[in-house]
């Protein structure tokens, strides 16, 4: 037979239920919403990627195709820093890993002229010597040779090399007997985008 404390304690449960319930289905709310928002942004984000034409394509081929091949993306931005790939058509934004160990620089040697430049756009950038060949030469800080070869220039005028990261050295780039020489580093917060530096003379 119930005693009298059984019986309060099933009372109070009694009252206690709906406020119980009441949070299980808050918590359900909750959960369903946010899953919905992620499924939106997660749909957005491969909408975009697929629009651009740039699905089953690497962090580093997205660069390359985009720095390349500018013109056939208008619309879309594209910034690169030391440690993202940023991708946005002014309504979905994307940020893309670059790999930990690699750092992509974009540089436009020029004669006359050329733009201010720190973060590269891989699709606005526009620099004047375009779809020319260069001698680039680059060098540590202690001499050694990490590239030594002839590079082109692409349809935007610069040249996009992937190097080592926490590198810190010296560029050289030889064009038509004119010489352009600049330091570079390549840390966490190092500019992806070089121009002033490098006239040529």
């Amino acid at each position: 037979m119930p005693t009298r404390k059984d019986i309060i304690m099933s009372k109070n449960n009694l009252k206690n239920k709906p406020f119980f319930i009441l949070c299980i289905v808050i918590i359900i709310v909750i959960f369903a919403i946010t899953s919905i928002n992620k499924l939106d942004t997660n749909l957005s984000k491969t909408s975009l990627i697929e629009k651009y034409k740039l699905n089953n394509l690497s962090t580093e081929e997205i660069v390359e195709t985009l720095d390349r091949n500018n013109e056939d993306y208008q619309g879309l931005s594209a910034s690169i820093t030391g440690e993202k790939l940023k991708l946005s058509d002014g309504k979905t934004n994307i940020e893309l890993n670059i790999p930990k160990d690699k750092f992509y620089l974009s540089f436009a040697p020029y004669i006359n002229n050329t733009h201010p430049c720190k973060k590269h756009n891989l699709i606005s950038c526009r620099s004047e010597l375009v779809n020319e060949k260069f001698f680039l030469k680059i060098v540590d800080n202690f001499g050694n040779k990490l590239i030594e070869k002839e590079v082109y220039s692409m349809a935007n005028g610069f040249i996009g090399i992937w190097l080592p990261k926490n590198f810190e050295g010296v560029m050289e780039v030889h064009y038509n007997g004119l010489v352009a020489s600049t330091k570079i580093d390549t840390f966490r917060g190092s500019n992806t985008c070089l121009t002033t530096p490098l006239k040529l003379r």
